[in-house]
């Protein structure tokens, strides 16, 4: 993991092989849908089963991003192979046949304005390739995470990734005690 080569496949070659041409399996109904129930501080996982990431990626879900806003310009930010990336809802969907919204139970309006905050305040942020848990590099996962707190989401730490070291993955936030499903484009 510390070589350039492995920093080279991670940032440029990773994210681009796609199995297909063609792409999302989500429709037009699906994403108003999602977008009329989505709200900032709530935490988006995704899968795209037709990229290479969903073989490397461990559990059911291979990326995470976090609601910061409705503006339609910068409403997700999120941690890709071009490090913190603003991005709009839209551009999740188009990419992804299964989008998830996750609230966070029982948050505060306080709560949820300081995590946004936070969240906006990593912008200058790199991506982990190490996927080592602190501020200094983050990973998709990890943005949400740390935005929120982890004592609000009580996500599993364990090393599910067999990395030797904590690890939180998109699956494990999916799963996790202090969040809940608030729509998923498999059941619209």
């Amino acid at each position: 993991m510390k070589t350039s080569m492995y920093y080279f496949l991670l940032k440029k070659v990773i994210p681009f092989v796609r199995f297909t041409f063609w792409y999302s399996d989500i429709n037009g109904q699906q994403y108003n849908k999602l977008y009329s129930i989505l709200e900032p501080g709530d935490i988006v996982v995704t899968v795209d089963k037709k990229k290479l990431t969903s073989l490397l990626v461990p559990g059911e879900f291979t990326h995470a991003a976090m609601c910061v806003s409705k503006n339609g310009v910068w409403e997700l930010s999120e941690m890709t192979n071009a490090d913190y990336t603003k991005s709009c809802f839209y551009d999740i969907c188009k990419t992804n046949d299964r989008v998830v919204i996750l609230g966070v139970k029982d948050a505060t309006e306080e709560e949820k304005v300081a995590a946004i905050r936070k969240c906006r305040g990593l912008e200058w942020a790199k991506y982990d390739r190490f996927f080592i848990l602190g501020i200094e590099a983050l990973y998709c996962s990890e943005l949400c995470l740390v935005s929120w707190n982890n004592e609000k989401i009580k996500a599993d730490l364990s090393d599910f990734a067999n990395l030797g070291q904590p690890y939180v993955s998109p699956t494990d936030l999916y799963e996790a005690d202090g969040l809940y499903i608030k729509a998923d484009s498999k059941n619209l």
